[in-house]
């Protein structure tokens, strides 16, 4: 789940290249290395443009948009998020972004298949603050989440040997085969307020049931760190907070370390 959320920061943050973009019902089928899709209404800077055709091409880690319609436009995000440079394939659904005041984000379905990882969406909700106080994007849409956000899913599959949601599963049932067996998530809901947050969802793989997590977030912008404390996790009545973290340490990089009861996380 870590890959998937801050794929979901980096994307709207890439879309905040420019400083309010709005995007309505945006349908998408991309094969690496190019894609194409229409979109009901495509707005930057204020400037609105209706029912868009959309051209996109990976080149090199950004990707270049154009958007053919009554009025041609051309949008490049540098240094595209790792969901998006790494997938051999998207399909997006009714996607819907605002970027503005506030950050808010939807999809009827999201899917993103790359060699190591599936992750399948549906019905996806995600909302956070967006402080204007700092100087740079990626600064205002993290402190703005860690201040206010909820994200909610109907159901989230995913099969790869990464992330929170394959450390909870081998906790929960040490036979769990990350590659072979999909985890099935559904009615997952996190929401964080101020540097607070709550996790719960509903798990269904060999061993099924209610997970739970709470803790605090803080973010450091002038070292781009995140410093996530977790204070417990639960599957049902019991507690799993030493065996995730167990599973945790071995999935541990560069930009990604665990001492539990802290996760870091730093962003590039």
């Amino acid at each position: 789940m870590k890959t998937l959320l801050f794929s979901l920061f980096m994307t709207s943050m890439a879309w905040g290249q420019v400083s309010q973009v709005s995007i309505k019902n945006f349908n998408f089928n991309y094969q690496a290395p190019q894609g194409d899709g229409t979109a009901e209404s495509f707005s930057y800077q204020q400037k609105i443009v209706d029912t868009q055709k959309v051209h996109a091409e990976k080149i090199g880690d950004d990707f270049k948009f154009i958007f053919e319609g009554v009025e041609n436009q051309e949008l490049t995000f540098k240094d595209a998020p790792d969901l998006m440079k790494s997938a051999q394939q998207i399909k997006l659904s009714a996607f819907n972004l605002s970027f503005a005041t506030s950050v808010s984000l939807s999809a009827a379905s999201a899917v993103f298949n790359s060699p190591d990882k599936h992750i399948d969406l549906q019905n996806m909700n995600l909302a956070c603050n967006r402080i204007s106080t700092f100087p740079e994007v990626m600064d205002q849409v993290i402190n703005g989440c860690i201040q206010k956000m909820s994200l909610k899913t109907a159901a989230l599959r995913t099969d790869g040997e990464s992330g929170f949601d394959q450390a909870l599963m081998k906790a929960i049932d040490e036979t769990h085969d990350e590659i072979l067996g999909g985890v099935s998530i559904k009615n997952l809901s996190l929401k964080v307020t101020g540097g607070k947050f709550e996790l719960s969802a509903e798990v269904k793989a060999q061993v099924s049931g209610t997970a739970t997590a709470t803790g605090t977030i803080k973010y450091e912008a002038p070292v781009k760190k995140l410093t996530i404390k977790v204070s417990e996790i639960k599957f049902g009545f019991l507690d799993l907070t030493s065996k995730v973290f167990d599973e945790l340490k071995k999935q541990e990089s560069t930009t990604f370390k665990v001492s539990k009861p802290y996760v870091y996380i730093t962003i590039k």
